[in-house]
C-alpha cells in the first residue's frame, strides 16, 4: 500500500499488475481479495480508499452535499497524480456514484465504466425508506457527524 498527496490529503492506494489497460477500483479495503485475484498481465489496477474512508484515515470526513463530486474530482486527480491519463472505472455503492459522476464530468479520462449496487437517483418514496432505516438505527450511529450526514444525504 502507498499513499500520494492529492489536494493536500494522503489517500491510500494500490498499483498492481502492469498490462495495458489501466482501472479505478474502489475501495481497497472492501476489495482486496478481488483485486489481487486479477490477471496482472492484461490489467494495471489501482485500488484505492477515497478521503475518510479505509486507510485514507485521517482526515475525518466533512460529508456535504457535493462529497460524491469531491470524490469523482479526487479519484481523476490521483489517477493524474499517478501518471494515468485514460482508465476505466469499477465502483460499488458509492464507489459506483463517484464512478458515474466521473465518467459525467471526466469523459475524456474514462475508458469503461462498471457500476453495481449505486443510485444514479433516488424518488421520494425511497427517500423515505432510507430516512426510516436511518432514524431506526440512531442507536447505532456512534457519531454525530456520522447522523448528520446520513440525515443530509439521504
Amino acid at each position: 500500500e502507498n499513499k500520494i498527496a492529492v489536494n493536500g490529503i494522503k489517500i491510500n492506494y494500490v498499483k498492481t499488475g502492469s498490462g495495458p489497460k489501466s482501472i479505478l477500483w474502489s475501495i481497497w479495503s472492501d476489495f482486496k481479495p478481488q483485486v489481487e485475484g486479477l490477471d496482472k498481465s492484461k490489467f494495471t489496477v489501482i485500488a484505492w480508499d477515497p478521503p475518510g474512508y479505509g486507510n485514507s484515515r485521517p482526515p475525518t470526513r466533512n460529508f456535504s452535499q457535493d462529497f460524491f463530486h469531491q470524490d469523482a474530482d479526487w479519484a481523476v486527480k490521483l489517477m493524474q497524480a499517478l501518471s494515468i491519463g485514460k482508465f476505466s472505472m469499477l465502483g460499488w455503492s458509492d464507489g459506483g456514484i463517484t464512478a458515474m459522476i466521473a465518467a459525467a464530468k471526466y469523459p475524456e479520462h474514462i475508458d469503461k465504466l462498471v457500476v453495481w449496487g449505486a443510485n444514479a437517483y433516488i424518488i421520494d418514496e425511497e427517500a423515505k425508506i432510507y430516512e426510516g432505516f436511518i432514524l431506526s438505527k440512531i442507536a447505532n450511529i456512534t457519531s454525530i457527524c456520522d447522523m448528520q450526514m446520513n440525515l443530509t444525504t439521504w
